[in-house]
Formats: C-alpha cells, sequence, structure tokens
C-alpha cells in the first residue's frame, strides 16, 4: 500500500509542475547573433513567483498579475534572467534576499505598484543587482506625501554601480543623498507622479554631472517654484523635457543659464504655463520678451518645443532671434495664441526662415487669434500694402508643415513652397483663417502625407492644380464629404474628388471618417492599387461597399461605429483571402448587428475566423429587442436559435403548398378553360356594347325546317343553352300569339348576335326561310350581325336556296355527318365561332 502511494504521489507532482509551467508562453527569439528565451507570464492571476519554468529563460514577464509579496530566494532557479518586469501588480512588500541569483539582470521593472519609496529599499535588497543598468520604480506614489522633506533611499541605490537609467516618481521637496554620487554612469532620469514644490539649486547637486537626460514631467499639481541655477549639476546635459509642468515658460527659460553658447539636442517646455497658477509674475497670457530669450538665443537647439504656453504676443527681437538658427531642426509653436501680423512680425517670420536653413518641422497648429464676426471686419490696410509683403518663402530643408486648426481671420498669409522643397507632411486641416499654402507652378513635389480634415470645397478647387502623385497617407476626415459623394448625375466637386483619388495612384493609406457616408462611388478606387489601410469609420454605410471587395492589397480596414447589420458572405470570403495573403486587421466594433436566423453563419464566422479583429464580442440585437454579445449568441447558439431549423422546414413547407395550390389552380383553369374564356368574352362583349350602344337580345337566331326540331330540342338546345350558357331564339318556342310573325322575326334576327341556318330538306322549300334569309341580308348590309353559319344535315349543297348563295361569302360552313360517332370537333368549332373573339 505505501508502496503504491510513493510511485503515485511524484507522478502527481509532475503533472501539476506541467500544468503551471503551461500557463505561461515560452517563446525563442534571436537577438544580435544569441538566442534570447521569453516567458510571457503577464495578466494570468499570479499571486506568488512560479518556479516552474524552465531554468534558462532570459525574460521574465510578471506584469499585470496579483503580486502583493516578493520573498527570499524566488528568483534563484532564474540566473540567466536579463529582463525582469514587475509591473502593474499590487507589491508593497519585497524580501531582503527577494533577488537573490539575478547577478545578470540588466532591467527591472516594477513601475505601477504600491511600494514604499523611502522603506521598501535597502542595500541587501539590491545588492545582487550589480549588472542592473535600467531601474524604473515609477507610479508607485499614488497620493501626495506629507512629509516636509522628502528624503529618497540614497545608500540603497548607492550599490547599484552600472545603473544607467532610472525611473522614479518625484516628491513635493525632494532631498537626494550622497548615495546618489556613486551612480557615476548614470545617462538618463526620469521622474513621474510628479507633486514637486520645490526645485532648488542643490536638488540635484548629487547627480552625476554626466547626465545626458533629465525627463520632470507632468508636475502640475502644484505650482513648482524652481531657482535659476537648478541645472546647474548638469552642465553635460543635451535633453531637457519639462512637458506639462506647472513652472511656467519664464521659469524654465531662465534655468537655461548654465548652458549659453551650448549644443542641446532637446528643449521640452510644452504645457508649462498652467491657467490655474495665473498670477502678475507668472501670467497665463504671456508675450515674450527679449530678456525672457537671453539664455535660450544662445543655445544651439536642433528641436525646441514652446507649445501650448499662453503666448499671445512677442517683442521685436524675441521669439524668433537665435544665434544659431542654422541648428534648429524642429520648432513647435502649437497651442499658443499669437498671429504674425503685417509688419514687424511677418518681417521676422520671413528672416528666421530665410536662416533656418537646416528646418524640417514647423508646428504652427491650434492657434485661436481672432474670430470672424461679421463681413469686412478686417482693419483698413495702407496703401503701401501689397501681396508680397505677405508671401512667406519656407526653407527648402523643410520636410513637415503643420498649419491646422487656426481661427484667425485677419490678413491675408502665403507660405510658399518652392521647387526643390523636401516637404513630405502637410497638415492644413479645420482652420478659419487668411492663410494658404502655394505649391510653385509645374514644381515637382515630395509630399507623401496629406492632411485635409474639415476641408473640401476650396480644397479641391486649388488640390487638380498640384501634383500629389507622391502621396502616400490622405486623412479627410470630419470634411463634409457627404454633401457631394453621392449626388446623380455626379457634380463637378464629386467629379474632382474621382479625378485626385485617381492621380494618388501610390496611395496606401486613406482615412474618410465622420464624413456620414453611405456609399461609395462607383470605381472609386480604380487607381490605387497600394492602397492597403482604409478607415471608414463613423460613417453611415449600411452594408460594406462592393468597391472595397475588389482590392487585394487591404491590410487594415476600420468600419467600426457604422449601421452594419451584418458581414456579408463575399467580403467574408475576401476577408479570409486577405488574411491568408498578407494579414488583415478588421475593426467593426459599434456597428448595428443583428443576431438572428440570417446572421448564423455570421455568428459563427466572428469566432472561428483568423482575421485579426477588434473584438470578438460585438453587441447585436435579438429580435426581441435584447442586446447580447455576438460571443453570448455563439456559445448559445442552440438555445437562442433552435426555431431557425424549424422555420426553414415551414417555409419549405408552404413553398410546396403554395405550389401544390398553384398546380392545382392551374388544372382547374385548363380544365374550365372554354367556360372561363366564354365568361370573360361576355364581360368584354358587355363593356363594348355599352361603350358602342349595341344590345343584343339574343346570342343566337336559328333558322330550320319544321324536319330539325327533334335534333334541336335534343341536342342543339341542350348544348348551347345548359352546357355552353348560350341565350338561343327559336320561333317555336319564343314568339308569342298576338303579333305579326314576320314583325317578329325581323325584330328577333335585328337583336341577335348570330345566325344559324339549318340545311335540311324541308328548309330548302320553306317560304318562312327564305324571309328570314331576305332579313339575315338586310342585317349584313346593316353590319349588325357577327357570324352567319350555315349546318347542312341529312342534304347536300345542291339545289341550294338562291338566297343563301348571294351571301355565301358571309357563311361559316359546317357539314353535318350523321354517320360520325363523335361529333366533339364539330361542336367545338361551332363553339370557336360563336365566341370567336376570345377562344381565338
Amino acid at each position: 500500500m505505501y508502496n503504491c502511494i510513493c510511485q503515485i504521489v511524484p507522478g502527481l507532482f509532475m503533472l501539476l509542475n506541467l500544468v503551471y509551467t503551461q500557463d505561461c508562453n515560452i517563446t525563442v527569439h534571436d537577438h544580435l547573433s544569441e538566442q534570447v528565451k521569453i516567458a510571457d507570464c503577464s495578466k494570468r492571476g499570479f499571486s506568488e513567483v512560479p518556479h516552474a519554468l524552465p531554468r534558462d529563460i532570459t525574460v521574465l514577464d510578471l506584469s499585470g498579475n496579483k503580486l502583493r509579496h516578493i520573498s527570499n530566494y524566488s528568483f534563484e532557479n532564474y540566473s540567466l534572467l536579463h529582463n525582469l518586469s514587475l509591473a502593474k501588480n499590487k507589491l508593497h512588500i519585497i524580501e531582503d534576499h527577494a533577488f537573490y541569483g539575478l547577478s545578470r539582470l540588466k532591467v527591472l521593472n516594477m513601475s505601477e505598484n504600491i511600494l514604499n519609496l523611502r522603506y521598501v529599499y535597502t542595500p541587501q535588497m539590491l545588492l545582487p543587482l550589480q549588472n542592473l543598468i535600467d531601474l524604473d520604480i515609477r507610479r508607485n506614489i499614488p497620493n501626495q506625501p506629507t512629509v516636509d522633506l522628502y528624503h529618497y533611499p540614497d545608500q540603497a541605490f548607492a550599490v547599484l554601480k552600472k545603473l544607467e537609467f532610472l525611473a522614479l516618481d518625484m516628491a513635493p521637496n525632494p532631498i537626494f543623498g550622497i548615495g546618489f554620487q556613486g551612480l557615476k554612469n548614470l545617462k538618463s532620469v526620469t521622474f513621474e507622479f510628479c507633486f514637486l514644490k520645490y526645485l532648488r539649486g542643490y536638488t540635484f547637486e548629487n547627480f552625476s554631472s554626466n547626465l545626458d537626460e533629465l525627463k520632470l514631467t507632468r508636475c502640475h499639481l502644484n505650482f513648482s517654484e524652481v531657482e535659476n541655477n537648478a541645472l546647474v549639476p548638469f552642465p553635460n546635459i543635451t535633453k531637457i523635457h519639462f512637458e506639462e509642468s506647472c513652472m511656467h515658460l519664464i521659469g524654465a527659460l531662465n534655468m537655461l543659464s548654465p548652458y549659453n553658447g551650448k549644443t542641446i539636442e532637446i528643449l521640452n517646455f510644452r504645457g508649462l504655463n498652467c491657467p490655474i497658477f495665473n498670477s502678475k509674475e507668472y501670467p497665463f497670457a504671456l508675450t515674450i520678451t527679449s530678456d525672457m530669450m537671453r539664455h535660450l538665443k544662445t543655445i544651439c537647439v536642433e528641436v525646441l518645443d514652446l507649445s501650448d504656453n499662453g503666448i499671445v504676443d512677442f517683442d521685436e527681437n524675441s521669439l524668433l532671434l537665435f544665434d544659431r538658427t542654422e541648428c534648429l531642426k524642429h520648432l513647435y509653436f502649437k497651442g499658443n495664441r499669437f498671429a504674425f501680423a503685417y509688419g514687424r512680425h511677418m518681417d521676422e517670420l520671413k528672416s528666421f526662415f530665410n536662416k533656418s536653413v537646416a528646418l524640417k518641422t514647423f508646428d504652427y497648429s491650434y492657434i485661436p487669434v481672432r474670430f470672424k464676426l461679421k463681413e469686412k471686419d478686417f482693419y483698413h490696410q495702407g496703401q503701401d500694402y501689397h501681396v508680397s509683403n505677405n508671401l512667406v518663402y519656407l526653407p527648402r530643408s523643410l520636410e513637415k508643415l503643420a498649419m491646422s486648426n487656426i481661427i484667425c481671420e485677419d490678413i491675408g498669409r502665403i507660405f510658399y513652397i518652392r521647387q526643390g522643397s523636401n516637404l513630405t507632411y502637410l497638415d492644413i486641416s479645420f482652420g478659419y483663417s487668411n492663410n494658404a499654402v502655394l505649391f510653385e507652378v509645374n514644381a515637382t513635389n515630395k509630399v507623401e502625407t496629406l492632411v485635409l480634415d474639415g476641408h473640401f470645397h476650396w480644397t479641391l478647387h486649388q488640390i487638380e492644380l498640384v501634383n500629389f502623385i507622391n502621396v502616400k497617407t490622405l486623412l479627410w476626415r470630419n470634411a463634409g464629404l457627404d454633401e457631394f459623394m453621392m449626388r446623380y448625375p455626379p457634380d463637378d466637386n464629386l467629379k474632382r474628388f474621382i479625378a485626385l483619388l485617381r492621380k494618388l495612384r501610390y496611395l496606401e493609406r486613406l482615412d474618410i471618417s465622420k464624413n456620414s457616408i453611405f456609399n461609395l462611388p462607383e470605381n472609386v478606387f480604380f487607381n490605387n492599387g497600394h492602397l492597403s489601410e482604409l478607415s471608414l469609420s463613423n460613417n453611415l454605410f449600411q452594408s460594406i461597399p462592393s468597391q472595397i471587395t475588389s482590392n487585394n492589397n487591404m491590410k487594415s480596414l476600420d468600419l467600426h461605429n457604422n449601421l452594419l447589420p451584418t458581414v456579408d458572405h463575399k467580403t467574408r470570403v475576401w476577408a479570409d483571402l486577405m488574411n491568408q495573403q498578407h494579414g488583415l486587421y478588421f475593426l467593426l466594433d459599434g456597428n448595428a448587428f443583428e443576431c438572428n436566423c440570417d446572421n448564423l453563419d455570421f455568428i459563427k464566422w466572428i469566432q472561428e475566423t483568423k482575421v485579426k479583429l477588434d473584438t470578438r464580442s460585438y453587441k447585436c440585437t435579438l429580435l426581441n429587442g435584447s442586446v447580447i454579445t455576438v460571443l453570448e449568441a455563439y456559445e448559445q447558439m442552440h438555445d437562442l436559435f433552435s426555431g431557425c431549423r424549424n422555420s426553414i422546414w415551414v417555409m419549405v413547407s408552404s413553398i410546396l403548398i403554395g405550389t401544390g395550390c398553384i398546380m392545382t389552380l392551374l388544372l382547374v383553369i385548363y380544365s374550365r378553360r372554354w367556360n372561363i374564356a366564354i365568361l370573360f368574352y361576355r364581360i368584354f362583349r358587355k363593356i363594348v356594347e355599352k361603350k358602342y350602344g349595341k344590345n343584343y337580345t339574343f346570342d343566337v337566331f336559328v333558322s330550320y325546317g319544321g324536319d330539325s326540331i327533334p335534333w334541336i330540342k335534343n341536342y342543339f338546345i341542350p348544348k348551347l343553352e345548359d352546357e355552353w350558357k348560350l341565350k338561343i331564339c327559336i320561333k317555336d318556342r319564343d314568339f308569342y300569339g298576338g303579333h305579326s310573325f314576320y314583325d317578329a322575326e325581323a325584330e328577333s334576327i335585328e337583336n341577335s348576335r348570330h345566325v344559324i341556318f339549318l340545311l335540311t330538306p324541308i328548309f330548302k322549300v320553306s317560304q318562312e326561310c327564305l324571309f328570314e334569309i331576305d332579313r339575315v341580308k338586310h342585317e349584313i348590309s346593316m353590319r349588325n350581325l357577327e357570324n352567319i353559319i350555315v349546318i347542312s344535315k341529312d342534304t347536300t349543297l345542291k339545289g341550294i336556296t338562291e338566297g343563301l348563295t348571294h351571301i355565301w361569302n358571309y357563311v361559316l360552313f359546317i357539314q353535318w355527318l350523321e354517320d360520325c360517332n363523335d361529333h366533339d370537333f364539330t361542336w367545338q368549332k361551332l363553339r370557336k365561332w360563336i365566341c370567336n373573339d376570345l377562344i381565338s
């Protein structure tokens, strides 16, 4: 018994270890001629470090789990680790020997936890990490510390001799002790979750003078009082980022005194003027003076970002005056409120661009200066004004020009792009201004990205003058393209739009979202064979346009936030094919999908396709109006749509029953075709008679001899009256006493549609029949009779009455054969003549 247990338990442990290892994704990659084995254990719900992973892993990602406590020796099995991420957990305790064995670790990320910066880190804990180069412990101080002076654990960090990159939080009044002097190799320091209030001249005095980059960003909870000499400890710095820190632009510019005449790669001073801290000394509405620029103007700076600083104006020789203008490569004025007015401002701008021989980026976007309130609301321009005064030649080195969202209805400004320009990115979206970008006529240009959001009328009239053949990205969002997109016949704007797209033969990305479009013009992408990214989001499409599925190069299709009830079969097949060829990213969220019997194939496709979708849980509406997800519909398909199969059989049964009823009806109609024909003939006849004043009392008048009476009584009357429902005039039956016999005959013939003569031996010698023939002659001349039929019975035509020979051209003749057993054909012939208008 014990033997059995001893054998079973080890096998059980092996099974548990196998399952535990499978929770992580183990992959191997080649990097710099070395193999890197990565264990991706992120977002797996681990509450402790797994111990059964391969020992030779070099990267371990444990981010997004539920780790709260790292025990001693938790990583001793993974001595080959170079990169370890413990970010986005709930860590608050790390024991002193937790990192034992990680002597090769170079990158450690413990950001977004709740580790107390002052108490958690000890020299013993960090001592095993002798080769650590990058340490990220940002976002661990969730709330502003209340202590007056916040002492950082300098002795703990002092053991990290090789540390080059350090990211941590910034306290309101920080103290960095002498232990930081040991970080001689430190190149970059980043502070986030910044609660800074005071930045003194001694704050960074213990940091290495070799520091190359300082990031002190988003310190916007307090107004930061900064001293002018705060950056003195960093004489060799080349990158300074103060983005969105409330230290005011004036304070930031004053801190640049240590760098007079030096070279700095990046000065990021975006968003330093916080309106909630507005004061007379540090105003939000700022006018740049030459004194403020006294340090900056001497620096050879490559990237200068002065965006969003409330700049409303600038004095002479201030904002645009640099001693080393040739150094400037990227300049950002985005989000301020100043204009280049007529006169000095324009002159300084022209001079600046003439000197900016290396400028690659100029961003003058989101500039609200002056609304146009009414017509002719512009100041009068002097007589010396000429359009050339406001013509600004942009430097040929410029690669990116952003002039979007400008509200400045005053003077006209023309930014001129010359022959040989290197401009590849042009953004002129959403503006309400008199600014214009003008290309030199017949000049070739290199523009690859064109942003026209918010405009179409003016743009379409002007754009045909420019050769944008090299454009690869066209963004034309929220531009009201629906106003002309679906007009028929096409107006000039639609023709220009299609012509523009056909010019862009190298177009790869097109975004025309937010345009209220519900269809696309035919062959709109006819010449765009390179188009691989298309965004039609936030429009009104109720079906996927066929123009899309004719494209065989699509890699990304965005149709989210439309009115699609489904994705049709043709599009699904096309999407699978595109994914097989080169991968497809298909965005469909926010549509009006329906979960019903007609969409079962679509519901299955969403869950089974290999196409990369933005989600597999799109919302859809059931027939009862309730909303579920497509995933729920897929998982509960049998319960939700069990009636679909029944409905199919009901439909099939209905079709069969309907077909049977139709066939039965057709058979009935065929069997009663003569009765139906006569019915319609009578209806038609009554309509004609009513219209032309004809009114017949009898359908047929029968003229006969006495030897025909038995045959008429036994055969003729039953057939015509009883079966065919015709009204017959028989003189021996229908003439009443008290009237002249011949008058009655004449009146009956006049009121009959047809006349039938039964030719028998007695008929030939009957005086009454001769009178009847004379009356028929008269009615023929009056055109009252439709048909005159002679039925020869028991006699030949020899010795025929002379009167009949006179009307023989009008006669329809039937020979009644007594020796014939089947007279159906003869009766049908007679019936056809009597109802000739309908039955023929």
